[in-house]
């Protein structure tokens, strides 16, 4: 009898270290590395989450940077219910999302922004429940920008706003034919009231545009250089 309650309770035991281990999430349709010959498109890596569990689950997302060329960013965006994208140099999601049980995730998506630099980018992201934090997964994600034979073909302008419509920022890369310091990004109203205006600063890079100060609706964004419009694209804020 004696001996028969101790392998119960061991079992028991290593039932309850089963559990206690047992990983809540999976990754799947990973794009492991994106590969562009363009320095100027920013380029998408996605991952689909699953949660196993029989459990509603919230989600946190931690991103850490292994190695980035100087002058490129990042940013992530994440949530099937907020679809909130988190500005550069975010390194921890709000922990708000969630996740139905036995339910997948395809909301998650990485962004490299080359801003016109050449070179390879890995940034891991850590999946884990916001109420426990051992259990996780993680992923690495890699961007190469390499050289292409039409390197030297260049586009001179300002790009279309990269997030549009945008909640909390959008980003514009930019390529100028030469750096004048009147140039400015300036951003009307449909009633052609000035808003917001950023200096552009040398010739070529990437603007963040912030836009969680601004009502949700329609702007028109104006690429201005020595007193003249050079462009002109509409920017859509929509706030979750």
């Amino acid at each position: 009898m004696k001996k028969f309650t101790l392998v119960l309770l061991s079992a028991v035991v290593l039932g309850s270290l089963s559990s206690a281990v047992a990983q809540t999430f999976t990754l799947s349709n990973v794009t492991p590395v994106s590969v562009s010959s363009d320095p100027w498109l920013p380029i998408d890596a996605y991952v689909a989450i699953s949660n196993t569990s029989n459990t509603l689950k919230k989600v946190r997302i931690e991103r850490i940077i292994n190695y980035i060329q100087s002058g490129q960013f990042e940013f992530f965006c994440y949530g099937a219910t907020t679809g909130l994208c988190y500005p550069p140099g975010t390194a921890m999601s709000n922990g708000q999302d969630t996740i139905l049980a036995n339910s997948i995730d395809n909301s998650f998506k990485a962004t490299l922004n080359p801003t016109g630099v050449y070179g390879p980018a890995s940034i891991h992201y850590r999946i884990f429940d916001t109420d426990n934090i051992s259990d996780s997964v993680g992923v690495d994600l890699a961007w190469d920008i390499t050289t292409s034979l039409g390197e030297n073909d260049e586009a001179f302008g300002l790009s279309k706003p990269l997030q549009n419509p945008a909640d909390a920022f959008t980003v514009y890369n930019y390529n100028l034919k030469s750096a004048d310091n009147s140039d400015r990004l300036i951003v009307f109203n449909m009633l052609g009231t000035k808003v917001k205006s950023m200096d552009i600063p040398g010739k070529s890079g990437a603007l963040v545009l912030t836009t969680s100060d601004l009502k949700a609706g329609m702007y028109m964004v104006s690429y201005i250089s020595n007193g003249k419009v050079k462009d002109t694209s509409r920017l859509v804020v929509n706030h979750r």
